[in-house]
């Protein structure tokens, strides 16, 4: 029997983000995820000024693992034979140009349809050592069995804050490895959803349950997406003036709330262009039921529709997203106006000064501003059920600031059910 391990170079030792985790099975090896940490990415970079000119200065930093480069291409060892990427947040994938190209044996990278829109979306403005044209790339759906060299891997889609966010069961000669990707358990595709991943298991055995942790030690708001949509139609209802809303142009659940918000409230939506962007890179994906720009469902923010705003600010709902504020200096919201967060609050020094000017703007025109989000990670109470239902032989956290603390809140389980609980250090080797 061939031996099977995993090794970690990003997402742990308090790490959010940035998840690297290197599968080899004898001869077989793949990526599961290849992002970056984007808060150490700011420790040595910042965007538009001091971009990294080339792959050297990824690797030099850390951000890429060292000991995977080969000498010879100055790229990811093409002994990897493919990446799989659960979802298209960027810290997942944003890794992946140090790949080398496909042509040149370089390894593919699988990720879902959907995924794959959004990951194309946002490549064709990728350069130099950003450029993803090099890669080749197959798609897949929930249970599609994918075969790479031993190991055979099924994807099942997950709830998460981004469409597209699977699961990924990998079945190993030792047996079965399930890694989470990124997961909630509360948003709205999770109600509709009628079978979870650990469900198609039909008691196989877990050796190694790899278990994203983000809202462990944070405080979460405990709201679901149709406490979002509830609260938010009573601020719209309240408000003689303009509503404005900042989300993310790619958290496509928040995007139906509020486009049903502005249906039930009689308002118009209008929204900045990274969200029509966004819209236009998934129109033709099926079951997302997003509002149309051909339809009249909702409309570009350009000079037109600031008129419309400064007019009848009162008959809009205005999205933007990433803390801006130039809308607010633009319309020159009126007395009355409210701002609503639907983002998680900044968690980064560069953050926090993006909001704290957004902040700024806002009180110049006396706009009271108000939290309405839920999380696109589990809650810690979720994850306790995920760990007590899979019931593996080994539980490594990842994607968690606290994984000391991930395994105090399951210790009570882990203890009950025998569960080897594995804090991954990040360049340490793993035996399943």
């Amino acid at each position: 029997m061939e031996e099977v391990t995993l090794r970690f170079y990003g997402g742990v030792e308090g790490e959010i983000g940035g998840n690297q985790i290197l599968l080899q099975d004898g001869g077989t090896q793949v990526l599961l995820d290849f992002g970056y940490n984007f808060s150490r990415w700011r420790e040595y970079f910042s965007f538009p000024t001091s971009m990294p000119k080339s792959l050297d200065e990824y690797f030099e930093v850390g951000l890429l693992p060292r000991e995977l480069r080969e000498r010879e291409s100055g790229r990811i060892s093409r002994d990897i034979g493919d990446c799989l990427i659960t979802h298209a947040h960027t810290d997942h994938w944003k890794g992946i140009p140090a790949l080398a190209p496909s042509d040149e044996g370089g390894p593919t990278v699988h990720l879902g349809e959907t995924a794959h829109r959004i990951v194309m979306m946002r490549g064709e403005k990728l350069r130099g050592c950003e450029s993803i044209s090099h890669l080749r790339f197959e798609t897949f759906r929930t249970g599609k069995k994918i075969r790479l060299g031993d190991l055979e891997v099924v994807p099942f889609h997950v709830d998460h804050s981004i469409p597209g966010a699977y699961a990924l069961l990998i079945h190993t000669s030792r047996g079965l490895v399930v890694y989470t990707g990124d997961l909630r358990l509360h948003g709205s595709y999770s109600r509709r959803m009628r079978q979870q991943f650990w469900e198609t298991l039909e008691g196989e055995p877990v050796e190694a349950l790899i278990c994203e942790g983000t809202s462990v030690g944070e405080v979460h708001l405990v709201l679901t997406e149709n406490d979002v949509q509830r609260l938010g139609r009573r601020y719209v209802q309240t408000s003689p003036g303009l509503v404005l809303v900042n989300l993310s142009p790619l958290d496509v659940d928040r995007l139906r709330t509020f486009h049903r918000i502005a249906e039930l409230t009689g308002r118009r939506l209008v929204a900045t262009s990274n969200f029509i962007e966004c819209l236009k890179a998934l129109e033709e994906e099926p079951g997302l039921d997003l509002p149309s720009q051909t339809k009249g469902e909702i409309s570009e923010y350009g000079e037109e529709e600031q008129g419309k705003l400064r007019k009848s600010p009162s008959e809009y709902i205005l999205l933007t997203a990433f803390y801006r504020w130039k809308e607010i200096q633009e319309v020159q919201p009126p007395p009355g106006s409210v701002f609503i967060l639907s983002t998680s609050e900044p968690f980064e020094e560069e953050s926090e000064i993006e909001f704290r000017r957004l902040m700024n703007w806002l009180n110049i025109y006396g706009i009271q501003a108000t939290q309405l989000h839920t999380s696109g990670h589990a809650f810690p109470e979720e994850l306790r059920r995920i760990v007590n239902l899979i019931e593996p032989r080994k539980l490594m956290p990842v994607h968690t600031a606290y994984p000391s603390s991930f395994g105090k809140l399951v210790s009570d389980i882990v203890s009950e059910k025998h569960i080897e609980f594995i804090e991954p250090k990040r360049g340490q080797t793993y035996k399943i």
